[in-house]
């Protein structure tokens, strides 16, 4: 299962109404144009094992592109890299599997889905930092 965030709302009506994905709600705001000390969020996409990468690192994009067969899709934001008044953490678990980055804000959650014995889920630490 891919889980997928935009700030476009002609991409969400598409996902959520033509590609099947579910909308989970609110993810945290990102700047739709760079801000003073923001900086970019990619999104790539592997059609192979149908999971989008969001990341704010150059090298990481290059290598999911040049060994995991990750494709550019561009840049859908730009984030705080570092923790800022009002902004909380992203953060970024992957699928044991091996086919799914899921992305979240919320504490609780990202803590029931690390839980030992209640997930597959693997903790890659904070992708970025959003307006709450």
């Amino acid at each position: 299962m891919d889980h997928f965030y935009t700030t476009s709302i002609q991409e969400f009506d598409s996902a959520v109404g033509a590609l099947g994905y579910t909308n989970r709600g609110f993810a945290g705001h990102i700047w739709t144009t760079q801000q003073p000390r923001t900086i970019p969020l990619y999104r790539l996409w592997n059609p192979v094992i149908q999971d989008h990468l969001y990341t704010t690192s150059n090298t990481e994009q290059d290598d999911a592109v040049a060994n995991l067969k990750y494709m550019k899709e561009g840049v859908v934001g730009f984030v705080y890299p570092r923790p800022m008044c009002h902004a909380a953490p992203l953060y970024r678990l992957f699928s044991s599997s091996g086919s799914d980055h899921l992305y979240t804000w919320n504490a609780a959650e990202r803590q029931g889905l690390i839980r030992p014995g209640a997930s597959t889920y693997a903790d890659e630490g904070i992708a970025a930092y959003l307006l709450a």
